[in-house]
C-alpha cells in the first residue's frame, strides 16, 4: 500500500507539477545544476529540507544522513566509503556553492540514541553508535553541563550543539577553510523545532540558538569568524547558565 502510494504520486507529479515547469526540467536536464546552497539535514522522513525551505528542483544540493553529521576530514583520504565527505566535496568543489547549512531539528532519533548511550533502544544496531559518535564528545559535554536537567532538555541541547559540532568538522576540511577564508563560502547552523514550526539560527554573539524573525540572517562562519565561537562548549555554557527557549 505504502508503495502504491509513492507510484500514484509519481503519476500526479507527472501530469502536474512537471507539466506545469517543464520550462524548468528541460533546462535542468541542457544545462545541468547550478545551486548555489549545500544543506546537510536528517534523514528523518518528518524534516525535508526541500519543503521546509518551498525550493524547486535545482535550487539546493542536499545531504542526508543520521542527525545531520559531518565527520571529521581524513586526511590524507584513504580508501574507506565516505559518503557525506564525497558529496559535500562535490558541492563545494564541484558546484561552486556558497552557502552551506548543517540544518539539524528537535526530537531527533539519532541524537536520542547518542544521549542515551547503552539504554537506547537503538544500542544493538549495527552502525548507528559509530555514526553518532562523531558527537560523542559533545553528548558528554552536555551531559555533564546540564547535569540534573530533565532528560529532554539535555537531548535538544545535544540537538543544537552537534550542528555545531558538525559546522567545526566542515572547517577541517581545507578546501572549505580556504574558500571561507578568501571569502567565497559562508557556513550556516540551522535547528529546527518541528513542534512550533520554528527555525533558529546559532548566533556566535550570544552563543545561541535565536528564532529566525525575517528573512536576512547572518552566516555563522564566515572570512572574519573564529573558530573558537563556534564551540559546541560554548552553547552549552550558555544553555545551562539559563532555562534554554525551546
Amino acid at each position: 500500500m505504502a508503495l502504491e502510494r509513492l507510484l500514484r504520486g509519481f503519476a500526479d507529479f507527472r501530469v502536474g507539477y512537471y507539466r506545469d515547469h517543464l520550462e524548468l526540467f528541460e533546462k535542468l536536464a541542457t544545462e545541468g545544476q547550478s545551486p548555489k546552497i549545500l544543506i546537510i539535514a536528517c534523514a528523518d522522513a518528518r524534516v525535508d529540507p526541500g519543503i521546509l525551505t518551498q525550493t524547486r528542483p535545482g535550487d539546493i544540493f542536499t545531504v542526508r544522513n543520521v542527525a545531520a553529521m559531518v565527520p571529521p576530514a581524513q586526511w590524507p583520504p584513504d580508501t574507506r566509503h565516505h559518503g557525506t565527505s564525497a558529496a559535500i566535496e562535490f558541492a563545494v568543489r564541484g558546484l561552486g556553492v556558497e552557502h552551506v547549512v548543517v540544518l539539524g531539528h528537535a526530537l531527533c532519533g539519532g541524537i536520542a540514541s547518542l544521549v542515551d548511550g547503552r539504554d537506547s533502544i537503538y544500542a544493538s544496531y549495527d552502525y548507528l553508535s559509530t555514526w553518532t559518535a562523531i558527537a560523542q564528545e559533545v553528548r558528554d559535554l552536555a551531559v555533564r553541563e546540564l547535569s540534573g536537567r530533565p532528560r529532554p532538555e539535555i537531548a535538544r541541547a545535544v540537538e543544537q550543539a552537534a550542528v555545531l559540532n558538525s559546522l567545526s568538522n566542515l572547517m577541517g576540511f581545507r578546501w572549505i577553510a580556504e574558500k571561507v577564508t578568501a571569502g567565497a563560502l559562508s557556513l550556516h547552523g540551522w535547528w529546527f523545532n518541528m513542534t512550533e514550526g520554528q527555525l533558529y539560527a546559532f548566533n556566535p554573539a550570544t552563543a545561541l540558538f535565536e528564532a529566525v524573525k525575517g528573512v536576512s540572517i547572518e552566516p555563522t562562519v564566515a572570512s572574519t569568524t573564529a573558530l573558537s565561537a563556534i564551540k559546541p562548549a560554548r552553547l552549552l555554557a550558555a544553555v545551562a547558565g539559563k532555562k534554554p527557549a525551546f
